[in-house]
């Protein structure tokens, strides 16, 4: 309603602007028009104005647009079939067919009559379309009867707006809306395709154009662990940038959790959400609870980021959040991030606190940073040579969970130098050298002091090609690189294995990589690859020699720490003395709109066999029409096949599977299936799903009813 006020008082505006040009005089505005506010609707953008006779007379203060009126004011376009205004008065009457449409909005009524002095007024036998909601409000007439209130008579509301009839509607006899607080109405039946399911007597909706505490629909759920459940939230507005939710879960077996949800958002760049929870459990007959949240900050130059993740005891996550992620982690990581950016440098402070969830006790690796600063040197030109610099300072203190202390400085430095040889031909030496002091205890109480210096160097030599087709609208690159890099063997054992810079491999090493990619360029849309290949492979003169610590070496090119990553996650030994890594290939290919091959392998030639595999192959045209299939293997760790389909096989049936599927254990890992329905359109649609686990077992069953517009609910 607020809208129709808007679009009437710039019509008359331009109406009387565009009279007040043919006869040389200005039309008095009312003191509505001389307020109506311009944001969102320019009144000196181009405007259009086409009529069969368009007059206005000074004696009475009257003009008239008559036949085929039709104005168009930027992206807004309103057609009559005569449009009157009284200057006088402030009274206007638009008959005959009225029509408004614009980007967002559109109404269509037979008349509408309104003073613009005191903003009321009456709209005959039409509809009201928000297409941004998708809500469609018909009525027969609606009075305007003061700034914000209404009376609407035989009115219908609905988010489905179908012709020739909608899916569902509610079909009010009466009812008065006050903006930005609630309708009340008479005799309301919900029909659903005509036919009439719910009546009552009265009823009251809010009408709110800003966001309103209240409850929230309530959610149905059940749970091997949890036993049925009942979730009740409740939302509420704290000020314009910040709000809560809390939720008080009625566990049949656990009893009653309460949880609440904080949320803020402090600029576009910055907002976060915090929660916690904490409550009786009737059967391990304990308090447990969980406080969880994240956070990011930016303005300017400064960043700080922070996650919150902490349970009051290992199992909290395995009985009581669906979650696989969380139910299978080692650690619990809480950490927090501030950083100030300059021209050349970056400086860093943070924290990290890690819980440990492992229930079997073994070696402690749960080691915290409290805190730790670092400062970063971005790579940039010194003033003589052509030389850039870059490096990194870092101090940390350690804490574990035993009470030991350490103390630890590191510092790491490199000066290269770029030389085009020819082209796209570069060549780049370039020295290190990575410094580190630290002062710990082997037990409390009992405090050491140790430390090493490793310097190395290296070179790369890279090359790159580009070809243009231009009567095809592809470009192809190509680019090809061999390194060197070596690494001295110096004496580290005495340092504490506390993070993967605590002991860095010794290195005499080649890295071969070629990568190239074709391109297919549109004059309106980004670059789209049409195909993607890179490979690598590393050959140490020395052979590989591991660092002797469960972290990834720093320094190892990219094939031998994925190696190493496997190695230690299938308890094999690392120590390999192979001169050649593994071969690393990854490729992509969408040979087809909507169809994406990728295939990943990870390639022993000593052993002739895949340390990693994986292949898969999707086509996609929406998220109702998919399917997917793909193949991983990882050498003694897993090997497992998924898969995922949904159609809509009628106009009226759509369905949707996925299951997961090992290999090696011979068994579904977990898997779903369902079907939607969608009687006669997309408004409204009733859906079934059967979702499997085995780990742990279980077996869930959801029924959901949806309307467009108003939700979905059952569980």
């Amino acid at each position: 309603m607020k809208r129709i006020r808007h679009v009437s008082a710039a019509l008359l505006l331009i109406v009387a602007g565009a009279a007040g040009v043919s006869a040389e005089v200005r039309l008095p505005l009312p003191s509505v028009a001389k307020e109506f506010p311009t944001a969102g609707m320019r009144l000196d953008s181009p405007v259009h104005i086409t009529a069969d006779t368009l007059s206005y007379d000074e004696e009475t203060g009257v003009a008239v647009a008559d036949g085929n009126v039709e104005l168009v004011l930027g992206n807004r376009m309103m057609r009559a079939d005569r449009i009157r205004y009284d200057s006088g008065t402030g009274e206007a009457d638009l008959s005959g067919k009225v029509r408004y449409k614009d980007a967002e909005e559109e109404f269509a009524f037979d008349r509408i009559t309104i003073n613009l002095e005191s903003e009321t007024g009456v709209l005959y036998n039409g509809t009201i379309l928000i297409r941004s909601k998708n809500y469609l409000i018909a009525s027969r007439k609606i009075e305007k009867t003061g700034k914000s209130t209404f009376l609407i008579e035989k009115g219908m509301l609905t988010t489905c707006p179908c012709d020739p009839e909608p899916d569902w509607k509610f079909e009010m006899r009466r009812s008065r809306v006050t903006l930005d607080e609630y309708a009340y109405g008479k005799d309301i039946t919900f029909r659903i395709r005509g036919v009439p399911v719910l009546w009552l007597p009265w009823g009251a909706f809010p009408v709110k154009l800003t966001r309103q505490s209240g409850l929230l629909l309530p959610n149905f759920s059940s749970n091997r662990s949890r036993g049925y459940t009942l979730q009740v939230p409740y939302y509420h507005v704290i000020n314009r940038w910040s709000d809560a939710t809390l939720t008080l879960d009625a566990m049949s077996r656990r009893g009653y959790r309460p949880e609440a949800e904080y949320r803020f958002v402090l600029n576009p760049e910055s907002e976060g959400t915090l929660r916690a929870t904490y409550f009786r459990d009737r059967v391990e007959q304990r308090n447990r609870g969980r406080y969880y949240g994240k956070n990011v900050f930016r303005s300017g130059d400064f960043t700080a980021n922070a996650k919150l993740e902490m349970a009051t005891d290992p199992r909290y996550y395995l009985d009581l959040i669906d979650s696989d992620a969380l139910r299978s982690q080692r650690h619990a990581r809480s950490e927090g991030f501030a950083s100030l950016s300059g021209e050349n440098t970056e400086h860093a402070v943070s924290v990290v606190w890690n819980k440990d969830l492992q229930e079997t006790p073994g070696p402690d690796n749960t080691v915290q940073r409290l805190p730790e600063y670092t400062m970063t040197l971005l790579p940039g030109g010194i003033p003589f040579g052509g030389f850039d610099l870059s490096g990194e300072l870092s101090a940390t203190r350690f804490h574990r969970r035993d009470g030991s202390e350490e103390v630890r400085a590191r510092g790491f430095g490199e000066i290269s130098r770029a030389v085009p040889l020819y082209r796209s031909v570069t060549v780049v030496p370039y020295l290190f050298a990575d410094v580190l002091g630290t002062r710990f205890e082997r037990f409390p109480g009992d405090t050491s002091d140790a430390g090493r210096f490793v310097p190395g160097g290296g070179v790369t030599l890279s090359a790159d090609a580009r070809r243009d087709f231009t009567e095809r609208a592809l470009v192809h690159t190509a680019g090809a690189s061999v390194g060197y890099r070596y690494v001295p063997r110096v004496r580290q054992d005495d340092l504490p294995v506390t993070d993967r810079w605590s002991r860095l491999a010794n290195q005499s090493q080649f890295l071969f990589t070629f990568s190239q990619r074709l391109l297919s360029l549109t004059d309106t849309a980004a670059p789209k690859e049409i195909l993607s290949f890179n490979i690598e492979w590393a050959y140490d003169l020395e052979g590989s020699d591991p660092s002797g610590t469960p972290y990834v070496d720093p320094l190892a090119p990219y094939v031998r720490s994925l190696r190493d990553q496997i190695d230690t996650g299938a308890g094999r030994s690392s120590h390999r003395d192979y001169a050649a890594s593994d071969v690393y290939a990854r490729m992509g290919l969408t040979p087809l709109q909507r169809w994406r091959l990728q295939a990943e392998a990870l390639f022993d030639p000593v052993e002739t066999s895949f340390t990693v595999g994986a292949i898969s192959g999707e086509y996609k045209r929406d998220d109702g029409h998919r399917f997917l299939a793909e193949y991983r293997v990882s050498r003694s760790l897993a090997e497992d096949v998924r898969g995922l389909f949904a159609w809509r096989l009628l106009r009226w049936l759509g369905v949707h599977t996925q299951a997961n599927y090992s290999v090696k254990n011979g068994y579904l890992s977990d898997g779903s299936a369902g079907l939607s329905v969608f009687p006669r359109s997309e408004c409204w649609n009733v859906g079934l799903t059967v979702e499997r686990k085995t780990q742990p077992d279980d077996t869930s069953v959801k029924l959901s009813f949806g309307l467009r517009g108003i939700g979905s609910i059952g569980n």
